[in-house]
């Protein structure tokens, strides 16, 4: 026979076996009945005046017997024909007195009366072995009869998992501790309910069948294992995941959502929807993995008292997104259209980006650098049409990319290379016109020193007035350090037709006085010798 089994049998046998059965009363509690154990089955001697008795009796193989018996009748239990194994009852009275004072009792009697300190439950326990309730007759061991053999010892397995199986309600006044390490008069502390044990769980099995929800739940305290972790988690049993997991020594207020649903993080006063609060950059980590066959990469936002940034953790701690405190309002806006500026507000209708720096600086605006030259790209779609604005060694270039040649090239010493240069000229665009003094102009002209000169910057030669000698000579221009090009030209055309004018007045006198010398010399031909 089975060791383990037979030192069960053996202490079964010393605490179940008794011809009469006396059980510890609560303080207060009056005997509800006697019982005698025989070899039949239970029967009880009630003690109490019971309007009526209910006896149940639970046992092996979901065993549950039920019978409420009336005051004329004692109660009983017959074992004949029960399944070898270990079994539990409880008998319940309501006595005559009880049941007339419930009707007008509060709640809080109620609640007395029902199993109460008047007439407590009785309850105890029993082993039936190879068909028979187990009863000491006081022989000795020798004479008891046979042990229990090989054949019962399946039978009396359920003895190692003696399960208690109640059909009421089960109501616990006082405190619960649940676990091979409850102790008596464990204390409680202000707890209520205590699981304590090396290996603590609550299991929530759903048994519903058909089209309801039969998912598995379970509540974990720390793993099993030599070395394993100490958590608290919520366990899908089903699916085999834990969807939510605290591990041990998690700061104060990890996470905590308040009365209005935000969520915070390190804080029990969240002020948005999601506050972390930590005393070193606080972050946000966005990592995909390889679980969806994508190639794994890492973002990360982070905040401190010296940036606002979002790093590329995976391409080599990169901030490709940085702000920094005290940036202005707008200094990013982007319009429901689309359309982009930069300290500037919302941009206007007719504008698709708008940079405007908030600063007196000459060199605030707009800069596009990298190690050796810059590029602006602007690009027509549906045409292919492409212009390109290059910054390359100092210069500025527009070119178109469907021909060949820089249409239009700035150099760093101001010189300007383009195919032509067309200013506006038209006439509605004008007003105030005046008639100009060809012979005036021509003569300041004519005065005007004219040299061969360079720029302090360059070597390049130039031929040339200077416009201080421009302005004073004929007051064009915005000023007198630059000369127009259309002012330029304006004089050089009045002065071509005044030279032409007079051009023509001298070759109109020349034409007369050579008529004349043409008359006299006739004349003279004709004088005779």
């Amino acid at each position: 026979m089975n060791p383990l089994l037979k030192s069960n049998s053996a202490l079964l046998v010393a605490l179940a076996l008794a011809t009469t059965i006396l059980l510890a009363l609560p303080a207060g509690a009056q005997e509800l009945a006697t019982v005698e154990t025989t070899t039949a089955g239970l029967s009880f001697a009630p003690v109490a005046d019971a309007a009526a008795w209910t006896l149940t009796v639970t046992g092996p193989a979901d065993f549950v017997y039920r019978r409420t018996f009336d005051d004329q009748r004692a109660p009983s239990f017959d074992a004949a024909g029960l399944e070898d194994g270990f079994y539990r009852w409880e008998l319940r009275a309501v006595t005559g007195q009880q049941r007339s004072r419930q009707a007008e009792a509060s709640t809080a009697d109620r609640q007395r009366f029902q199993g109460g300190a008047a007439w407590h439950p009785l309850s105890g326990n029993f082993t039936v072995l190879d068909g028979a309730l187990l009863v000491d007759t006081g022989a000795p061991e020798a004479e008891r009869g046979p042990e229990p053999t090989a054949a019962t010892d399946a039978a009396l397995s359920n003895l190692t998992e003696a399960d208690q199986v109640f059909i009421d309600d089960l109501i616990v006044i006082a405190n619960e501790c649940v676990g091979f390490a409850c102790v008596n008069n464990e204390s409680f502390g202000v707890d209520n309910f205590r699981l304590k044990d090396v290996n603590n769980r609550i299991h929530f099995q759903d048994t519903s069948t058909g089209t309801f929800p039969t998912n598995d739940w379970r509540i974990t305290a720390n793993d099993d294992t030599s070395g394993g972790a100490s958590y608290f988690s919520i366990d899908d049993v089903d699916a085999g995941t834990t969807p939510f997991l605290v591990e041990a020594a998690a700061r104060n207020n990890a996470l905590y959502v308040d009365s209005s649903g935000r969520l915070g993080m390190g804080t029990n006063a969240p002020a948005e929807e999601l506050t972390i609060v930590v005393g070193d950059s606080p972050g946000l980590r966005l990592q995909q993995d390889s679980s969806s066959s994508f190639t794994p990469y890492t973002w990360e936002i982070v905040a401190n008292e010296s940036n606002f940034l979002i790093e590329d953790t995976t391409g080599g701690t990169n901030y490709p997104f940085r702000i920094r405190p005290g940036a202005p309002t707008d200094s990013i806006h982007i319009a429901d259209d689309g359309d982009v500026s930069f300290g500037a507000g919302a941009p206007s209708a007719d504008v698709r980006f708008l940079v405007q720096a908030n600063t007196t600086s000459n060199f605030a605006g707009l800069r596009v650098q990298n190690a050796s030259s810059g590029n602006i790209q602007t690009h027509f779609a549906g045409s292919g049409w492409e212009w390109r604005q290059t910054f390359r060694s100092g210069d500025m270039i527009f070119d178109s990319q469907e021909d060949g040649p820089n249409e239009w090239e700035l150099d760093t010493d101001g010189n300007v290379t383009a195919t032509s240069f067309n200013p506006t000229s038209d006439r509605n665009l004008k007003h105030g016109f005046e008639t100009v003094d060809g012979g005036e102009v021509l003569d300041r002209l004519a005065q005007l020193p004219i040299q061969r000169w360079t720029y302090r910057h360059d070597t390049t030669p130039h031929l040339g007035p200077v416009a201080q000698d421009f302005h004073a000579a004929f007051g064009l221009g915005a000023d007198d350090r630059h000369i127009s090009t259309t002012d330029a030209d304006g004089v050089a055309l009045v002065a071509i037709q005044e030279l032409n004018r007079r051009l023509l007045a001298a070759v109109s006198e020349l034409e007369a006085q050579n008529r004349a010398l043409t008359e006299r010399i006739e004349a003279l031909e004709t004088v005779d010798p």
